[in-house]
């Protein structure tokens, strides 16, 4: 019997995301203004471009959101990366069965490429393993319990 399991998780905001924010909105909010004192001195030209700073703007910002799919598909875990509903990035797939490490996430020190995914309520979940493209990996997601559940079969660690 085959096992699907999706799971569409929302990034969870860091500092990072809010100063990224207040950096886009000040720049807009300045570069509007220049736009308009030119616009009295110079042509009409200079409102097409203070309507094309907005939209930039809008778009930055929208571009902040990003999610989080975890799909489990017989053993197979794909993690993407969807970015305001307009672009999907797949970050990696991985077999279960390919685990060296799997529990939840404590801070533990790790040699090699951490790839984080983490979002929503659930707790931070970790999963070491050799990726051919990453090299040794460290995956920090936030599966939900029915996620969990489909990978359970698969694992040759237990948690």
């Amino acid at each position: 019997m085959d096992t699907y399991t999706e799971q569409l998780v929302k990034k969870t905001p860091t500092s990072s995301d809010g100063m990224k924010k207040t950096a886009i909105i000040t720049g807009g909010v300045i570069l509007t203004l220049v736009l308009l004192y030119l616009t009295f001195t110079l042509s009409a030209f200079i409102l097409f471009a203070v309507a094309i700073v907005i939209y930039g703007i809008y778009w930055f910002l929208t571009g902040l959101n990003t999610e989080y799919e975890y799909t489990v598909t017989n053993g197979s875990l794909d993690v993407d990366k969807i970015i305001s509903e307009r672009k999907r990035v797949s970050l990696l797939t991985v077999d279960v069965k390919d685990f060296t490490a799997f529990d939840v996430f404590d801070n533990q020190p790790f040699e090699g490429t951490t790839v984080s995914a983490v979002g929503g309520e659930c707790q931070t979940m970790y999963a070491e393993f050799q990726h051919t493209q990453y090299g040794a990996t460290r995956l920090l997601f936030s599966p939900n319990e029915k996620t969990l559940e489909s990978m359970k079969p698969f694992l040759r660690i237990r948690k």
